[in-house]
């Protein structure tokens, strides 16, 4: 039997002929949906496809989670390439204007529009954007979905710093390009906003 916490070199192949060790049953297609795969590829399975299209979903929601959390990620430490890789060619980011204001959305897009948009969080000294909730819906290649967030902006003021959160609400258009999902367009709403003193933990 191998030793499973001998970890310090490759063991051997093990024989196929001894009994303790089960071999593998060759009716079974060793495709693994999941697993590596070029874009494109299929894999046939017995009850016609079903389980693959709900696997196929599970990736694609995944993979849009993670571009909504890489969105966050790349906001809070400031890293513009990273943060304009996330929208295809041509896509943009609108910023919807408070109801009543009777100002038009504001459209970024390009190297300019990436730029104006970190430029926002130059005068925080740290941010936090915490993703909640995401729905989403898939359409082959495109998807649309809804994104909430809570962003904090810890600033300097007279006095203590202060601290701003703001609930952010992401109306998304997602493309698959080459294989990979990326923003077609988002459109940030802002629902609410408060602002306070920070106190540290050891504060009053």
């Amino acid at each position: 039997m191998t030793d499973l916490t001998d970890l310090s070199s490759p063991h051997a192949p093990s024989d196929p002929a001894d009994p303790a060790e089960p071999l593998a049953d060759d009716s079974t297609d060793p495709t693994d949906p999941l697993g590596a795969r070029a874009p494109g590829d299929s894999v046939v399975l017995a009850d016609g496809g079903q389980d693959l299209r709900e696997l196929r979903d599970l990736r694609d929601r995944m993979d849009l989670r993670q571009l909504v959390d890489t969105y966050a990620y790349a906001l809070d430490r400031r890293t513009a390439e990273l943060f304009a890789s996330l929208f295809d060619e041509g896509g943009e980011l609108v910023l919807v204007r408070p109801a009543g204001s009777g100002r038009a959305p504001l459209v970024l897009d390009g190297r300019d529009g990436w730029a104006r948009a970190l430029a926002v969080l130059e005068p925080c000294r740290v941010t936090t954007h915490f993703v909640g909730n995401h729905l989403v819906r898939l359409a082959g290649d495109s998807a649309t979905g809804e994104t909430y967030c809570l962003a904090h902006e810890i600033y300097p003021a007279d006095g203590p710093d202060r601290m701003r959160v703001r609930s952010i609400r992401y109306r998304d258009t997602y493309r698959r390009t080459n294989g990979s999902w990326l923003f077609a367009r988002r459109e940030l709403t802002i629902d609410w906003t408060e602002d306070r003193v920070l106190r540290s933990p050891s504060g009053p």
